[in-house]
């Protein structure tokens, strides 16, 4: 990847069609392997629009998010809801990259972004989010930027199986300013 830049721009319900389209290719990836193939290889596209839709539609003050682009091209994105947990804080609900720029600084950038107006915005310092176990890539990714494996549970996939998830936990908003 050259060294152009990437932006980050917030999320609205006009990006439906690239937060689902990333959101696949990102499964797609980071989930072969641990969510079942006919899953994977379905209409998943589809299944993200209908996730994605009614989240955009009724975003409310409490929810955001950031789409990385570079070079124009929608490459990662994080969405984050405000005081989800009175114990952990901030929930980072989802933060993806595609597979072509991973190790490139993306997925950090987006957890700044996401941390930066949490600290703003919410009453508790924490951020927290859920890893599939299996997902060894993303929860190394997690614990080099100081996150926490603090909780585990049984979690009903949307392939309709039941897997171990981890939640990881930064006490307080990591790269707050």
């Amino acid at each position: 990847m050259n060294q152009t830049p990437v932006t980050l721009h917030a999320i609205s319900v006009a990006d439906l069609d690239v937060v689902a389209t990333l959101h696949c290719a990102s499964w797609r990836s980071a989930y072969r392997g641990i969510l079942s193939e006919a899953y994977l290889e379905g209409d998943l596209l589809t299944n993200r629009l209908d996730v994605w839709h009614p989240k955009l539609s009724a975003m409310t003050d409490r929810q955001f998010g950031w789409i990385a682009r570079h070079d124009g091209e929608p490459v990662g994105f994080a969405f984050a809801s405000i005081d989800q947990d009175p114990t952990w804080g901030t929930l980072v609900d989802n933060l993806h990259v595609l597979p072509s720029h991973h190790g490139a600084g993306i997925g950090r950038g987006l957890l700044t972004a996401v941390a930066h107006l949490a600290h703003e915005r919410a009453t508790h310092p924490g951020l927290f989010l859920w890893c599939y176990e299996q997902n060894t890539r993303a929860r190394a990714f997690y614990e080099r930027q100081g996150a926490e494996a603090v909780e585990q549970i049984l979690y009903a996939a949307p392939d309709g199986q039941w897997y171990p998830e981890w939640r990881y936990a930064w006490r307080t908003t990591p790269f707050a300013p």
